[in-house]
């Protein structure tokens, strides 16, 4: 681990990561979608987040790897999550950083984030420590 932060990681691979442009993507037919909603305050349309940047974020039973992806591809860094990361996400933040939306939303979940600024590893303190797991 680096001594960063999760919001010092992400900020620090965010200085080395190339622009993206998230995709929508479609739920198969049949099947009910959670969406995730980010909205950039001020941005007309969609582009990377940078270091500083406001959201506003609004969900509700998300499955937590999909908002971790979420993250991972508005902010143009890459995620590598644990196979042990399982839960729900549902939080209604307006207009805060999102770094510290990204903090609140792995600190409720009990998980931690350590890596590099290309590769970035979600999982438990546990896991990410080298302990065994269950």
């Amino acid at each position: 681990m680096t001594g960063l932060s999760a919001s010092g990681l992400l900020l620090a691979a965010l200085a080395v990561a190339a622009p993206v442009v998230p995709t929508p993507r479609r739920p198969p037919p049949g099947k009910r979608s959670r969406t995730l909603v980010v909205q950039s305050a001020g941005a007309a349309r969609p582009r990377r987040l940078a270091p500083g940047d406001r959201i506003s974020l609004d969900v509700k039973d998300a499955d937590i790897r999909d908002v971790l992806r979420s993250f991972g591809e508005l902010a143009g860094v890459n995620i590598a999550i644990d196979p042990e990361v399982r839960g729900s996400v549902t939080v209604r933040l307006t207009d805060v950083r999102w770094e510290d939306a990204l903090e609140v939303i792995l600190r409720s979940n009990g998980l931690a984030i350590e890596g590099d600024p290309r590769i970035l590893r979600v999982g438990t303190p546990a896991s990410l420590a080298g302990a065994p797991t269950r």
